[in-house]
C-alpha cells in the first residue's frame, strides 16, 4: 500500500477519533452497529451521553458523564457492548490545560474536585489541580462542571 492509499484509508475509516462506551472488545466489533435499527444503547443510557455517529454509539460529555451503569451493554442486541467486556476506564483521558483552568490562574476553585467520585483530581497547593491518571475512569463528569471549559479530552 503506498502512501497516499494509507491516507485515505484512514481518512474514510469508520474509526475516527470518538470515545466509546466501555462495553466493547475491539473497535472492528462497532461495524455490527451499523445493521442496528434500534440503537437499543441508546434510550438505555440513563445519562443520556450516547450520541450516534456514522451509525456507531460513541460518547458525548457535554451533558453528563459515564456511570458505567451497564446498561448500554445490557441493551445491545448485537453484543457489540456486552457486560463480559467491560473497561474500567474509558479510551480517553482527561487533561486541565493550565492556560483556561481558573485554579490555575490563582482563583479558587474545586468544581471538578467536588463531583470526582474516584478522587482522581488532586490540587498540588491551593491552586493547582492535576489528575492522577491511574485513578481516573474517564468519566466525564468533570467536563460539565467546570466553569472555564479547562478540561480536555485526549483520545488514547
Amino acid at each position: 500500500m503506498d502512501r497516499r492509499s494509507f491516507f485515505r484509508r484512514v481518512k474514510t475509516s469508520p474509526f475516527k477519533s470518538y470515545i466509546y462506551p466501555p462495553y466493547y472488545d475491539q473497535k472492528k466489533d462497532f461495524l455490527a452497529c451499523m445493521e442496528c435499527e434500534k440503537k437499543e444503547c441508546l434510550t438505555a443510557c440513563n445519562e443520556n451521553i450516547i450520541k450516534i455517529e456514522d451509525n456507531i454509539p460513541v460518547l458525548d460529555f457535554t451533558n453528563s458523564g459515564c456511570t458505567f451503569c451497564d446498561e448500554c451493554a445490557l441493551s445491545c442486541p448485537k453484543n457489540v457492548l456486552s457486560i463480559i467486556y467491560k473497561k474500567n476506564k474509558l479510551n480517553c483521558e482527561m487533561i486541565i490545560n493550565p492556560n483556561k483552568c481558573i485554579a490555575w490562574n490563582q482563583t479558587v476553585c474545586f468544581s471538578c474536585q467536588d463531583i470526582c467520585e474516584k478522587f482522581a483530581i488532586i490540587y498540588k497547593g491551593m491552586f493547582n489541580p492535576v489528575i492522577d491518571i491511574d485513578k481516573c475512569t474517564s468519566c466525564g463528569f468533570c467536563i460539565k462542571v467546570c466553569p472555564a471549559d479547562a478540561i480536555e479530552i485526549k483520545i488514547i
